[in-house]
């Protein structure tokens, strides 16, 4: 990808995120001058801004009128006793009164003859030093980095602060942690002071993303897109200093958004970077980078790091202890210690040489080999191998293949990059490349990278003999093709592979799907009718996916009876196959549930698959998943949850070319914003080239028309429907749901009689061609636009059925406007759009409301409790003992989402936590509709 290279502003960025630390400093600190505190340490790690906050907080004591000794120690003024603490004093001696002044210049004197003289003069000229400065103010010693600090001014420190002048010396620093790498004086002097409950600390934790976001704006110094903040915020990970470093290397173009390969520091900046943040002997630093390229050190490879690193094993465990004891490792739960944040490690990664870092790779290599093999230890010198292996090395190309193939079956997502460093060794022309590539292709496809899978697959198909192998292969190609919206490159695949796949029933499935999508209903029926009867003969997993072909062939027929057969077909199949093929199963239900209106289905289908994804982890299907979650929530009325769901998952689309999901997304989103009244949100959406096949261009072409028509473009909308109903690629089921959206645009331009005459037929048209909420619109329109009562009751008696919260609503505003019981109708129907939250209809109906003198509807007092169904799929899976990570990736929000819902979930039945509400749900005072677990 192309890479924009920025200029950076200036680093010099003001304090963002800490003014809650820092008001809570100079409270404690203000309060010194009546309490008995005499020291307020900040503890945090490197780079959360501890020396930012002491400064700003100094600032302010000085403003108030507070002496202030800004004390700077360093490594080199360990060395020398007093010296910082003689600095310190050197630069405030103008300030001072004329006595204070006299007793500081008589201490400086005294720390410069320490060396001829007795400890006792030092002590007590600081001692009358510190009567005569805190005579008229109080007085902060501010200690940055106060473990630099010489073991001689911390003793005097000591000394000092147990004395009592007419004013306050209070000490203020900051430190990393207070055990481990701490100095035994400063530690000792920190008990003392804790001992005399005289010691306050505010700890800094890690910023929030907008505090990281702010951050990374001001210094790229312009705006910064979604891949890009959320790059930085992965770096970071809060880490202010870090995320300063990955702001640079993005502005320098040294790495693209959404990358996970290690960045390029450029050496000066390197170099500072690790000076802030390793502040350790040689030994440790060495070791460092000895562990930054293992990656992880158990206690079993503590010699190994040792090695690289040229230590003895005794030296190693010291150091060891240090990194440890500084927070440079940190535990990975059972695995071992690793750097303890991923910036840090690749900056120690590239501080090692090329030629030390090949040879210390291969030394890894060599050393792990000839430990017994398992899983873990093969994919730890596949990992050092590959960073040294040359063409033609047949043992690194083993060892590489082994490594994708395991990851594959586990976590496609990171067997990728193995099997493009196996290919990328293989020699061309030799004949692992083309199954390497095939395997490739399938990694991508499971990972949803459908552009970059069928590239791969079209490398490989032309090297594969006829026969189930290159059948395989056609399907994932297919498959991608039709997640890509290249539904005419798919149908050409197809002709070309039908003759040489042997009457696949797999393949026969998936081509009556592609001539379906394409217009060929003829010959999809047909390819359908061929492979019907083998399908209950056909392997659990075989049986799932030609199922799924058809019932994707029959959603795009819109023929409701024979979809709903076949899900009924998939359910059965479910039962006897895996969970993972399970979980393919019902996802496509769900997709073809949602996607006509069966609601109650879809919930029951999405929450299974919810479940089993929480325990499998990943499917080629999640985006189908999704795509149903999103669909379902929007005619439930749950529309918060379905736009949640599509800024967490868009960006993931896009970046994989997912065009067939994508477009459903981007017509549901401009669809809920518009009729939310979010204009401005909603045009930004609308805006938007439409994306995917066909079938996807009408679906956005309908909201785009909608969205124009409730904002009065009435001239925009209508000519938006015309040029789809003329395109001669619309498919036919497309049709109907433009046409309803022109009658409506014709009712509102008030011509009625043309509106009636765009749906007039699909009123009386075959149930069984139409989904829900689409039959509901086609009533709704006709009814308006002829005063038909009786059609209009049929759309409410559908709508109710089904659940469809927004037409629920719609059709009750048409029946009051008719005037049939106009009272209770719109009384209703703006009650419905408040709790949508629906604000361009809620004044219709309050507006017919008042035309005909009638009440206005009040507020309802809720219930002690009501969920949403997304609220109701997050209570199961609480029930079921998921931790929120697992949560958010089942119902495809993200962490903090699921968080909020959790506090909202919490207030609205009055459970406290976790444990309380998965305990109102087995008493039963909190009722959800729970699914069945799949076996």
């Amino acid at each position: 990808m192309s890479v924009q290279v920025r200029t950076p502003v200036s680093r010099e960025l003001p304090l963002v995120g800490r003014d809650d630390e820092c008001a809570a400093l100079r409270r404690l600190l203000g309060d010194c001058r009546d309490t008995a505190v005499g020291a307020a340490i900040l503890l945090g790690q490197a780079g959360l801004g501890k020396s930012r906050v002491l400064a700003a907080t100094v600032a302010g004591l000085a403003a108030d009128g507070w002496v202030v000794l800004d004390v700077r120690a360093d490594r080199l003024d360990r060395l020398v006793p007093y010296a910082c603490l003689r600095h310190a004093i050197d630069r405030v001696l103008p300030d001072l009164p004329p006595d204070a002044a006299a007793a500081g210049r008589a201490l400086v004197t005294a720390f410069d003859l320490v060396a001829e003289r007795p400890t006792a003069s030092v002590r007590a000229a600081a001692a009358r030093f510190c009567s005569a400065v805190t005579g008229s103010r109080p007085v902060a010693l501010a200690f940055d980095e106060l473990a630099e600090a010489d073991d001689d001014t911390v003793v005097l420190l000591g000394h000092l602060l147990r004395l009592r002048g007419e004013h306050p010396m209070v000490l203020v620093g900051n430190l990393r942690c207070r055990d481990g790498a701490v100095p035994p004086t400063v530690t000792r002097l920190l008990e003392r002071l804790d001992a005399d409950h005289a010691l306050a600390e505010v700890r800094l934790g890690p910023l929030p993303d907008p505090d990281i976001d702010r951050i990374a704006r001001t210094l790229a110094g312009g705006p910064l897109d979604a891949s890009e903040l959320e790059t930085i915020r992965r770096w970071s990970e809060g880490n202010p200093l870090f995320a300063i470093e990955a702001t640079l290397t993005l502005c320098d173009g040294a790495a693209g958004a959404g990358t996970t390969d290690i960045p390029t520091f450029a050496e000066d900046r390197r170099r500072s970077f690790l000076h802030r943040v390793l502040r350790v002997g040689p030994e440790a630093a060495s070791l460092s980078r000895a562990v930054a390229l293992l990656r992880v050190v158990g206690q079993g490879r503590v010699d190994l790091a040792a090695e690289l690193a040229g230590l003895t094993p005794e030296q190693a465990v010291g150091a060891f202890d240090v990194l440890v004891d500084q927070g440079i490792l940190r535990l990975r739960e059972r695995h071992g210690y690793s750097v303890s944040h991923d910036l840090v490690r690749e900056a120690l990664y590239q501080e090692i040489g090329p030629a030390t870092r090949w040879r210390w790779h291969r030394l890894a290599a060599q050393r792990l080999s000839a430990l017994p093999s398992t899983p873990g230890v093969d994919f730890e010198v596949a990992d050092h191998i590959r960073r040294v292996a040359e063409v033609g090395d047949d043992q690194a190309i083993t060892m590489l293949t082994r490594a994708a193939e395991r990851a594959c079956e586990a976590a496609p997502q990171s067997s990728i990059g193995w099997y493009r460093t196996a290919i990328g060794i293989v020699p061309v022309g030799d004949p692992r490349r083309t199954k390497l590539l095939a395997d490739l292709s399938r990694a991508l496809l499971l990972a949803a990278r459908p552009e970059e899978s069928v590239e791969a697959g079209l490398l490989a198909l032309d090297g594969i003999p006829d026969g189930p192998a290159r059948t395989r292969l056609a399907i994932r190609i297919v498959d991608g093709m039709v997640l890509a919206g290249a539904m005419d490159d798919a149908a050409a695949l197809v002709d070309a592979e039908v003759p040489r796949s042997g009457g696949n029933p797999v393949f026969t499935a998936r081509a009556a799907h592609i001539r379906m999508g394409v217009g060929r209903a003829d010959e999809a029926l047909e390819s359908a009718a061929l492979v019907t009867d083998s399908i209950p003969r056909l392997h659990p997993h075989d049986r799932i996916v030609a199922l799924g072909h058809l019932m994707r062939m029959r959603f795009v027929e819109r023929r409701l009876e024979p979809l709903r057969r076949l899900c009924t077909a998939m359910e059965d199949a479910a039962r006897a196959a895996s969970q993972s093929h399970a979980l393919a199963a019902h996802a496509v239900v769900a997709y073809a549930h949602a996607g006509t209106g069966e609601t109650e289905l879809a919930s029951a289908s999405i929450a299974r698959a919810q479940w089993l994804l929480a325990t499998v982890g990943w499917t080629l299907y999640s985006h189908d998943l999704a795509t149903a979650a999103v669909q379902n929530a929007l005619h439930l009325g749950d529309w918060s949850s379905a736009l949640a769901i599509i800024d967490s998952i868009s960006h993931d689309l896009v970046s994989t070319g997912s065009r067939t999901h994508l477009a459903v997304l981007r017509a549901t989103e401009i669809e809920i914003r518009s009729h939310r009244g979010e204009w401005a949100a909603a045009r930004r959406a609308a805006d938007r080239p439409p994306a995917g096949d066909a079938h996807s261009t009408a679906l956005q072409i309908w909201a785009r028309a909608g969205f124009h028509l409730l904002g009065g473009e009435l001239d925009i909308a209508r000519k938006l429907l015309a040029d789809q109903l003329e395109h001669p690629g619309t498919p036919q089921w497309a049709h109907a749901l433009l046409r309803s959206r022109s009658a409506e645009v014709e009712i509102s331009a008030g011509h009625r009689e043309l509106a009636a005459d765009l749906v007039r037929d699909l009123v009386t048209a075959d149930p069984d061609r139409v989904d829900h909420p689409t039959a509901v619109a086609i009533r709704i329109a006709y009814g308006r636009a002829t005063a038909d009562v009786e059609c209009l009751l049929d759309a409410r008696r559908i709508a109710d059925r089904y659940g469809l919260a927004l037409q629920r609503g719609v059709v009750r505003l048409a029946l009051g406007a008719v005037d049939h019981e106009p009272g209770p109708q719109l009384t209703e129907a703006a009650r419905i759009f408040q709790s949508l939250g629906a604000a361009p209809w809620k004044r219709q109906a309050v507006a017919e409301l008042r035309h005909r003198g009638l009440p206005l509807p009040r507020s309802r007092t809720r219930r002690s409790y009501s969920l949403t169904e997304t609220e109701e799929q997050i209570v199961r899976l609480v029930h079921q003992r998921y931790t929120n990570r697992e949560i958010a990736a089942a119902v495809f929000l993200s962490v903090k989402t699921v968080e909020a819902y959790l506090s909202r979930i919490y207030l609205e039945t009055g459970c406290a936590n976790r444990v309380e509400l998965a305990r109102a749900v087995e008493s039963g005072r909190v009722r959800v509709g729970v699914a069945d677990h799949p076996a």
